[in-house]
């Protein structure tokens, strides 16, 4: 009680520091406290903030009552998905394009891109287009970092008999040779010659590079140190399906058995899909198959049955770990760094029929359990019971389930596009938990309340396509379901028609790439 005759703004100075949790213990201690907690602005947009799953922006003119005010509009605009403002953008010819935070990127022609970074009309970003003209090589493929100002070049060369694929690295606003890049300003790496495809991934001062060859039946995941030009970790083997950072210290390989049926045509399935996690700061210094790594664990996924095989498996998860905007566009605040959700798409077959399936999956189910990890503990195999039916959720992917529109998580958020009679909806599955839990708590006011357009799915579901799994499959974790019909009622030619629809922090993105309605349509919050 010797606390509550400490001075008002002493109080105040300390409840603020603390963590977000132990402000809501504060709150629940007596009335004093609640009262000089839910009046207090400063400690009201520090508890909005962890809530929505955002963190603070850089200093600017703007104060914490008008950021509270304006993280309330943000949270209310996309509770409902009523957007702001609409823009368009020409679908460029040039064959390779990106979004990555809040930065939309298209060839146009071979040596040329146009870059066009996103407007939000809630959080103050104003829209810019510009053009990196002719960056001096032919682009195979390219990512960025707009917050590093990072442009990735992908080039193939030949010399001689070796191809090499050399990873230039530029500013993504002049072009011109990244100011922190080594010496050169380029990655170099020897191939043999052949179609290759590439992933590109960033974390902090981390580049990944997943080269795949159908063609030759091998793939090579390559971790450099982009600003030094040191190659942390080079895997190779037949199958690498894909591959995200959970953090900058590990990350996450998808794998699934490569078998073939036996006599009567069954799978005999003695190894399950699965999830690696590896310790970059661990990893060998000399090119390793992934047979022979020294994983830190795995996340098994259940036992198929003897009718089906996995085909394919893709892993999804923007914007990278520790990700932050470029501190030029002064937003009042941001999405979290570690509140993160994973996609996975798994293509399974029987026969010559096919199905997706969809398991999303937070940060937090991964890390929670490497938090048990013993020190020195590798090869830790979690099975499905162990993290599944709790920590993720199975969905059948949608018939229109994009294999080249991949921009659909941002954040805790997956968005996808469903066809409901004769109209498009958009629907989106919000995972974060901290705003679930308050939802959940029915004496709140700022709860949300379930409406037509959205509901928080709580109920254990158990996944109905029959034969898939040896065993049922059931999982648990909640998340907000949400939808709306974009264009309804709108007659303007090819209105109603997109085939995807992509996420970003401030926007909905619906493709149409058809001959002749080819646009990027951005719906702005």
């Amino acid at each position: 009680m010797e606390l509550v005759a400490f001075p008002v703004e002493l109080l105040v100075s300390i409840i603020v520091c603390l963590d977000v949790r132990d402000i809501l213990r504060c709150r629940e201690v007596c009335v004093f406290f609640k009262t000089l907690i839910d009046e207090d602005v400063h400690t009201q947009y520090k508890i909005e903030l962890a809530l929505a799953g955002m963190e603070d922006g850089p200093p600017s003119a703007l104060t914490p009552s008008d950021r509270l005010a304006i993280l309330r509009e943000r949270q209310e605009a996309w509770k409902s998905l009523t957007w702001k403002a609409r823009t368009e953008y020409d679908m460029r010819r040039g064959g390779v394009w990106e979004l990555y935070g809040g930065v939309l990127a298209q060839a146009d022609g071979d040596r040329t891109l146009v870059c066009a970074q996103l407007p939000s009309v809630i959080r103050g970003i104003e829209e810019k287009v510009w053009t990196v003209e002719d960056v001096g090589v032919k682009i195979r493929d390219f990512g960025m970092d707009p917050a590093q100002d990072l442009l990735i070049i992908i080039q193939h060369h030949t010399e001689g008999s070796d191809l090499l694929s050399r990873v230039h690295l530029r500013s993504l606003v002049s072009g011109k040779i990244h100011p922190h890049a080594p010496k050169g300003g380029m990655l170099m790496h020897k191939l043999r010659p052949g179609q290759y495809s590439y992933t590109i991934q960033t974390s902090e001062d981390f580049l990944g590079l997943l080269i795949q060859s159908f063609e030759l039946g091998e793939s090579e995941l390559l971790i450099w140190n982009w600003k030094s030009g040191t190659l942390r970790l080079h895997l190779h083997g037949e199958f690498l399906p894909s591959f995200a950072f959970l953090t900058s210290q590990y990350i996450l390989i998808t794998t699934f058995p490569d078998e073939d049926p036996d006599e009567e045509g069954n799978f005999p399935h003695t190894i399950t899909s699965r999830i690696l996690v590896v310790d970059v700061d661990a990893a060998p210094e000399q090119p390793t198959q992934l047979s022979d790594l020294d994983y830190l664990c795995a996340f098994h996924y259940p036992t198929l049955s003897n009718n089906f095989t996995t085909i394919a498996m893709s892993l999804r998860s923007d914007p990278g770990p520790h990700w932050r905007p470029n501190p030029s566009l002064k937003v009042p605040f941001h999405i979290s760094r570690t509140d993160r959700l994973f996609v996975i798409t798994m293509w399974l077959t029987e026969g010559h029929a096919h199905v997706a399936l969809l398991s999303l999956i937070p940060a937090s189910t991964f890390l929670s359990a490497m938090a048990s990890l013993a020190p020195g503990e590798t090869r830790r195999e979690f099975e499905w019971s162990e993290w599944g039916p709790r920590g993720s959720r199975f969905l059948v992917a949608p018939s229109r389930h994009t294999t080249v529109w991949v921009c659909y998580v941002y954040g805790m958020t997956f968005v996808m596009v469903l066809r409901s009679g004769s109209q498009q909806v958009i629907m989106t599955l919000d995972f974060n938990q901290l705003d679930i839990r308050r939802t959940l708590c029915e004496d709140d006011p700022e709860t949300e309340t379930p409406t037509e357009n959205a509901r928080l799915v709580t109920e254990t579901t158990e996944f109905r396509r029959a034969g898939v799994f040896l065993d049922p499959v059931q999982t648990s974790l909640p998340y907000w379901l949400r939808k709306t019909r974009p264009l309804g009622g709108e007659g303007a030619e090819g209105e109603g028609h997109f085939e995807a629809v992509m996420l970003s922090e401030d926007s909905l993105i619906m493709v149409s790439s058809q001959s002749h309605i080819r646009k990027y349509r951005v719906l702005t919050f």
